[in-house]
């Protein structure tokens, strides 16, 4: 039989009985996908229900689901899968590649991402399990509101241009707004022309929010507008605080700093809590770093006495030098603070390594505790582990076995450090009770991070991956992007290596490498044509484009490459200590350090056994 013929007596529903077919799934099996159930509909002949329940039902139960409000908004739902990729299932994984997954599948996004993404290694995200606004797929709605709100605020850039540099950017209209300002708009002529081009084609403008995705674009003016606001503010203080400093000046009014002797107005003077003496920010920033980072005088110290030369009974009140302080040098005193508390309490804590934060570990009795409670078996074990050590090597050590009765006891309590031994083996009984992974509760913070190595844990945690490839691939990364440019009809990043700045994507699409317009129309006549008699130099006559000449684009390679680097070395502290390590085995252990280590093993494995029937 032919296709055409199997094809041509196959059973396709009408789309009457396709929607009733599907809301018949959708009530044996709430919270389905409702495309998912579609496509199965296309893969049976007759009984599509029945067969496709048994297919569930032999699957264990399980079925794609949407919750219901993303029902009837197909953005949402890409949104909501999204979410539960980049924050829960791969927090680790770049938002931008996941994103591009998700809108490659019809249906099932959870399900075919993951089995998707996990046969190849992804590219790295430095803020693990964190998703912003900008990172959410945008709605076509959204898309036209910002590129028609982009036109209002640039009227002087060519709107072909703001579509290609939202596309770069995800369609956020917050983030292509502060590129098109370092973009800036070209030469004054140009801007005039392209402003009234621009009202004069938008002569029938209808209002931007006209739907239900007002809200979305609306609160984001709201953060622009808020953003205005801060900066207004910030600079109104400081023009106030030089008013302020005038006046003081010219009234003779300023006071005197107790520790540089410089003069200052009231606002930039701290005072100790008696009010008697008066010091500048700069003086109280200098004594706080040195006795936190130089001398360590200050270290875990909670009352910061007056550091006036005369005595005071006063201090430095905490709400002041929070206030003074910037926030590395507080956070650092805060820090010490809590560390110096804890030790005095003499209980078993377990802090998060990028902060402050700690939680008292009830899974394990403190060390101390523990070694009073086992000191007399432990002197017991002594001098068991001669005679488990002797009979070890029993045949070995037959011939001198009287010699080794007689000192290998006295070398035993000479040289076996018995209390780092149960140190090591409190370590890890506590961390098989605990676990190697620890959630930080502090909002500001909110990392999970492994206990053993105490590095953050991105996904599939290993303690000793090497991370010098995350660093290339992400630094890599970082300069491509840099100089990408995206289509934005089907957004597809390129570059270009070489030949003129006319670019037409594989979709047809054709824009200006340089300005990014769109010169589908206008083509070649979009370039300057003049003639120079210094090939590349700036034209005379025009300020068209160059047809072969580009922005030098090294600058800002380096930059995003030196950023970059910067930015993955401060999420991953511990790779910048590991150029140099010097306890690294060189070369295959000796049989006598195999025999070593075996005994060392024995050693603690007994002590571990010990310990853990005593807690």
């Amino acid at each position: 039989m032919s296709r055409h013929q199997r094809d041509s007596r196959t059973f396709v529903p009408t789309n009457v009985h396709h929607n009733a077919l599907t809301k018949q799934l959708l009530t044996l099996f709430p919270g389905g996908d409702p495309d998912y159930f579609e496509e199965c509909l296309a893969y049976y002949e007759h009984n599509h229900v029945e067969r496709i329940a048994e297919k569930i039902c032999a699957n264990g139960g399980h079925y794609p689901s949407i919750p219901n409000d993303c029902l009837k908004n197909r953005v949402k739902q890409l949104n909501h899968s999204l979410r539960i990729l980049a924050v829960d299932l791969f927090p680790d994984c770049d938002i931008s590649y996941l994103r591009d997954k998700v809108l490659g599948y019809n249906h099932s996004h959870i399900e075919q991402v993951t089995e998707d993404i996990v046969q190849y290694r992804w590219p790295e995200r430095l803020e693990s399990g964190k998703i912003n606004r900008w990172d959410f797929i945008k709605s076509e709605s959204y898309k036209a509101q910002a590129q028609e709100q982009l036109s209002i605020d640039f009227p002087q850039i060519w709107r072909s241009s703001i579509r290609a540099v939202l596309a770069e950017n995800n369609w956020d209209y917050l983030n292509t707004r502060d590129q098109l300002e370092e973009m800036g708009s070209g030469s004054i002529w140009r801007s005039i022309r392209n402003f009234f081009l621009h009202w004069s084609i938008r002569r029938s403008f209808r209002p931007i929010f006209e739907n239900e995705h007002r809200s979305e674009l609306e609160n984001e003016l709201d953060e622009l507008r808020m953003r205005h606001l801060r900066n207004q503010s910030q600079n109104d203080q400081k023009f106030a605080h030089q008013i302020n400093e005038e006046e003081y000046t010219n009234h003779n009014q300023l006071i005197t700093c107790l520790c540089c002797c410089d003069d200052f107005a009231f606002e930039s003077l701290a005072f100790c809590s008696e009010g008697d003496h008066t010091f500048c920010y700069s003086c109280v920033s200098r004594f706080m770093s040195e006795g936190l980072f130089g001398q360590g005088s200050l270290r875990g110290v909670q009352r910061i006495q007056c550091i006036s030369p005369t005595d005071c009974a006063g201090c430095l009140s905490p709400l002041m030098l929070e206030q003074v302080l910037s926030p590395d040098v507080w956070m650092a005193y805060e820090k010490s603070v809590v560390e110096a508390n804890l030790n005095q309490a003499h209980l078993t804590v377990v802090q998060c390594p990028n902060c402050t934060y700690a939680e008292i570990d009830e899974t394990i009795p403190p060390f101390n505790q523990i070694l009073r409670r086992t000191t007399p078996l432990f002197r017991l074990a002594r001098w068991l582990m001669v005679v488990t050590i002797v009979l070890s090597f029993y045949y070995t050590l037959s011939l001198v076995l009287p010699t080794l009765l007689t000192t290998l006891p006295w070398l035993v309590r000479q040289q076996w450090d018995l209390e780092n031994d149960m140190k090591l083996v409190y370590d890890r009984i506590a961390q098989a009770r605990r676990g190697k992974a620890f959630q930080c509760r502090n909002p500001t913070c909110a990392k999970l991070s492994c206990l053993t190595c105490m590095r953050p844990i991105r996904g599939l945690h290993n303690c000793r991956e090497q991370e010098q490839d995350g660093l290339r691939l992400y630094v890599e990364k970082a300069m491509a992007d840099a100089v990408k440019r995206t289509c934005p009809v089907c957004s597809l990043s390129f570059q270009k290596e070489d030949g003129c700045n006319k670019v037409v994507c594989k979709c047809g699409y054709a824009m200006c490498y340089v300005c990014r317009k769109d010169i589908g129309k206008e083509s070649y006549s979009h370039f300057c044509d003049h003639f120079r008699v210094i090939p590349g130099s700036q034209c005379k006559k025009c300020t068209k484009c160059d047809l072969y000449k580009t922005d030098p684009e090294d600058e800002a390679i380096q930059k995003a490459e030196a950023d970059a680097r910067k930015e993955y070395l401060r999420a991953h502290p511990n790779l910048a200590q590991q150029s140099v390590r010097a306890d690294i085995a060189i070369g295959p252990m000796t049989t006598l350090e195999k025999m070593d280590s075996w005994r060392r093993e024995k050693i603690l494995q007994t002590l571990q056994f010990g310990m853990d029937l005593c807690i």
